[in-house]
């Protein structure tokens, strides 16, 4: 059987990281069952001081954001591939994202012009910002602009980014189809984006080939999708899809790669696009003291900040050793906002609870599990809100103790 991979179509991260040893007992990593529960990459301490509640030098003056998104509301308006592209062309950008270890490129589109602050906003895809500090716009015309990064979701796949508004406002803005619930299959759609990263403002064309896909982007997660046949390729990710009529339709995300597969594209409906940009919009403010963000989030979301991995607890020494195989934490980001952050690293996990806030919902204990997938599993669909209470009990340097930690409110920061 030929294996099939849904990959994000912009460059990807690779991270490695390595275990230490606890007292006389080890614990010996097992790569082929192991999950990463956190979406923030790790950078270092030099990118570290880049964060912006350590940059503030004035009492911040926070400002919210104002904005309208513009929607066309017929398709009926739909005119030739070559007129729809000379109205829309110029509001896809590329994007260069730069990490602590890593360059990679995307696609965005504006999508609306804030006159009370004076940006302009991008919306791309949350993988191609991930883990970045620095972002480089450059407009189809060639102008660049360094972003500021105003919010970022990861569940959608979906982040905000802000230039100041030139003097002289030539920029064009994508207007949003009203409600892609009611796109028609067979229907032509036009995609631009930066392919390969290298080849901004290309052109493509195909059609819808089916609407509202359920698709899992891993073991534990899906999105739902615009499938299409329109050539995508690494650095459309982030770019727009549009109908004839010049409404932004989707926003590229994904598509599958394998041998003898072609012509499975996906993109995010302009439907979850819209929702999820006016949550991240209407959460997000600006110090205007510091010239800074503080990024909007999306109410409800959290993110563990903890990788569970499955390994071999050894305990004594030569003909007395007794190896067993174990959960354990593998990794901790401290990062700002990520629920579990107090578990440490090498926990062996005996048990997980969940203690509800809401009364009516019955609290749970995972004491059985054999593999990290039983414990993701248990964690992604006991529907857990803000303030829910998980507890976790550990083996922490061969004593058993109770860790406890409240859901938090996640907020993407660089």
């Amino acid at each position: 059987m030929k294996k099939r991979y849904l990959i994000m179509a912009a460059f990807l991260f690779i991270g490695t990281f390595t275990l230490a040893s606890c007292n006389n007992s080890t614990i010996i990593k097992n790569d082929e069952d192991s999950t990463l529960l956190t979406n923030g990459a790790n950078v270092t301490n030099q990118v570290n001081s880049l964060n912006q509640s350590e940059s503030l030098k004035y009492d911040p003056v926070y400002v919210d954001t104002s904005v309208e998104l513009g929607t066309i509301a017929e398709a009926s308006n739909s005119t030739d591939v070559e007129t729809a592209v000379e109205k829309i062309y110029d509001s896809v950008t590329s994007i260069t994202a730069t990490s602590a270890s890593s360059i990679s490129s995307g696609s965005a589109v504006f999508f609306a012009k804030d006159n009370t602050l004076g940006f302009s906003y991008l919306v791309t895809c949350f993988h191609v910002i991930d883990g970045a500090y620095s972002f480089t716009v450059t407009e189809s015309d060639g102008d660049t602009y360094q972003a500021s990064l105003v919010a970022g979701y990861e569940d959608e796949d979906l982040a905000i980014l802000a230039i100041e508004t030139p003097e002289a406002d030539d920029l064009t803005y994508a207007s949003f189809f009203s409600d892609t619930d009611t796109l028609k299959l067979g229907s032509t759609v036009i995609c631009i984006g930066n392919p390969l990263g290298t080849l901004p403002g290309s052109v493509s064309r195909g059609v819808v080939s089916y609407n509202n896909r359920v698709v899992k982007v891993d073991s534990y997660k899906s999105q739902t999708l615009i499938q299409t046949d329109v050539a995508i390729n690494s650095g459309n990710s982030g770019g727009g899809l549009f109908n004839t009529a010049g409404a932004l339709i989707g926003i590229v995300s994904a598509k599958y790669s394998s041998t003898g597969i072609e012509g499975l594209g996906f993109a995010i409906p302009s439907n979850t696009v819209k929702d999820v940009v006016t949550k991240l919009m209407s959460t997000a403010k600006y110090d205007t003291a510091n010239k800074v963000w503080k990024t909007g989030y999306y109410e409800g979301n959290y993110e563990f900040g903890f990788t569970i991995s499955l390994g071999t607890y050894s305990t004594g020494m030569g003909f007395n050793t007794t190896r067993r195989t174990v959960a354990y934490i593998s990794e901790v980001n401290s990062k700002e906002s990520y629920t579990g952050t107090n578990l440490q690293v090498n926990d062996i996990i005996n048990s997980v609870s969940i203690d509800y806030k809401d009364n009516n919902k019955t609290d749970s204990t995972l004491t059985s599990f054999s593999s990290v997938s039983d414990i993701m599993n248990y964690l992604y669909n006991s529907n857990m809100e803000i303030g829910d209470t998980i507890t976790f009990n550990v083996t922490r340097s061969n004593v058993n103790q109770t860790i406890s930690f409240s859901v938090e409110q996640f907020r993407y920061t660089i």
